[in-house]
């Protein structure tokens, strides 16, 4: 995707610090699973879009609809509400982020706990707060744009900027390696768990539970974040036989690096058991990073969708913010003020590190 300037990022909007109004905030009551990455959205599953940036002197708000990422056969479409709702320069965006988005995430991990509640021991599941950087949109945020909107959240990034990532952000904020990893992830559909794919490295992991996002768009800024809660589940309780189907899928695959994925199946075995079937797989390079609070993740992956045809390379940059989500799991009454003081430190490391290309 092509660059675009800061003062071009936005054009004929009025927006200085804005966000989709508490009013609006969805509430699914049914697991629904994207097209490609088949994501599961939990009961209660929480989506806000945030707006940071702009100079524009027009304070007009404007109300249009918006097409629904996560219930793409809605026959309503949502509305994004765009205000320009603070007035004055923001010199420290990740200060209003904060007050935005605490509440939130509060209430995202209450309601993902109480889901770990269901599986009743039966699975290993581990609760990950985690930020995401890419982009969510083409090009500039107009009224025409805005119409048409299906906001799709991109998270390959520019070689470049990995590699200012990896010597910038991981010197100045005192990140060491913990490991690089090479795998290949086997995605395999279940026809008794239609609504799940299973995920077979070193072990049968669940696609992940998404039970929050909340997305800024930072329009000064080259990228845009996305931070999420989801809970990603691993299988425990496989009969011998299950784990004899998956072994024999995984085992019949043949490493080849001049295809998508990396990964090839013989004619008739990529199916077993008249109920497991590939359908996609991944080739992921990730280096790991870790301080006291953070776990940073820089992954090129290749990936091919069998069920869609569609592959491609990626680079892309996340943390995990493990000491927040280590007080978000384990305390029942989470001290506000310890919260805000964390997210405040993460978002600023954010603004300084994590959303500039160069």
């Amino acid at each position: 995707m092509s660059y675009v300037p800061p003062h071009k990022r936005l054009e004929n909007v009025a927006l200085r610090a804005s966000s989709v109004p508490p009013s609006l905030l969805k509430k699914h009551n049914k697991n629904v699973g994207s097209t490609n990455t088949k994501i599961i959205y939990a009961n209660g599953y929480i989506s806000r879009w945030f707006l940071v940036g702009s100079d524009s002197e027009d304070s007009n708000f404007q109300l249009v609809p918006g097409s629904s990422e996560w219930r793409k056969d809605a026959e309503e479409k949502s509305l994004v509400i765009l205000a320009k709702s603070d007035l004055g320069k923001l010199e420290n965006p990740w200060l209003w982020v904060t007050e935005k988005v605490e509440d939130d995430i509060i209430m995202g991990f209450d309601r993902a706990k109480k889901t770990l509640l269901g599986y009743g021991g039966s699975e290993d599941v581990k609760l990950r707060l985690i930020a995401r950087f890419g982009t969510l949109r083409d090009g500039p945020l107009t009224k025409s744009t805005l119409e048409k909107l299906k906001k799709m959240f991109r998270t390959n990034v520019p070689k470049s900027y990995v590699e200012n990532v990896g010597y910038r952000a991981v010197h100045k904020m005192g990140f060491c390696v913990e490991e690089t990893k090479e795998l290949y992830h086997v995605k395999v559909s279940d026809n008794t768990r239609p609504d799940v794919t299973i995920s077979c490295k070193c072990m049968a992991e669940l696609n992940a539970l998404r039970h929050l996002n909340l997305d800024v768009s930072c329009l000064d800024q080259d990228l845009d974040m996305r931070l999420m809660v989801d809970s990603k589940r691993t299988l425990t309780n496989l009969s011998e036989n299950e784990i004899t189907n998956l072994k024999e899928l995984t085992d019949s695959a043949v490493v080849d690096p001049t295809v998508k994925g990396g990964l090839k199946w013989p004619l008739g075995k990529s199916s077993c058991a008249d109920r497991y079937i590939v359908c996609g797989v991944w080739h992921t390079v990730t280096t790991t990073y870790i301080n006291q609070t953070m776990r940073l993740q820089i992954r090129e992956a290749d990936r091919y969708d069998f069920r869609t045809g569609v592959g491609g390379t990626s680079s892309e940059v996340n943390f995990k913010l493990k000491a927040l989500s280590t007080i978000l799991l384990k305390e029942e009454d989470v001290e506000r003020k310890c919260v805000s003081d964390m997210l405040k430190d993460c978002l600023k490391a954010v603004w300084e590190y994590f959303l500039k290309e160069v």
